[in-house]
């Protein structure tokens, strides 16, 4: 009987446990979302005008006080950019409580013809540059 009674609460300690981690899953991603959107907005308003000539020669670029590149680069989250003549690609590795539970990264691609900023659910290191 007290063996029964031991497994019951072992079951019942693991079934706990397990629905924690789903909903602070559940809680991280929701979290992560919403807080990434509102840093892709930042990043995209940061970005609005860019074009793939301010991020050519980088660290030239952030020497000169207010330039974009200086901006992108003071910024707390951010990772990288590739910059070639028709593509500058940068990375934003945002960080929340939610980080530990999920992945996010906010790319931005700055192209002559504009800049389009995306958040896959991914770590920065995993999501690859376009070719072009």
């Amino acid at each position: 009987m007290a063996d029964h009674r031991g497994v019951t609460i072992v079951v019942a300690l693991v079934l706990v446990v397990v629905v924690a981690v789903v909903v602070a899953k559940l809680m991280a991603d929701s979290a992560a979302s919403s807080d990434t959107d509102r840093r892709a907005q930042e990043v995209e308003e940061l970005l609005r005008g860019a074009t793939p000539d301010d991020f050519l020669a980088f660290n030239a670029g952030v020497k000169q006080d207010g330039s974009v590149a200086q901006q992108v680069r003071d910024q707390p989250d951010f990772v990288n950019v590739r910059a070639t003549a028709d593509l500058s690609f940068i990375r934003f590795q945002p960080e929340g409580w939610w980080s530990g539970f999920t992945e996010r990264c906010i790319v931005a691609s700055v192209r002559a013809d504009g800049v389009h900023v995306d958040v896959p659910k991914s770590a920065c290191v995993r999501v690859e540059a376009p070719n072009s």
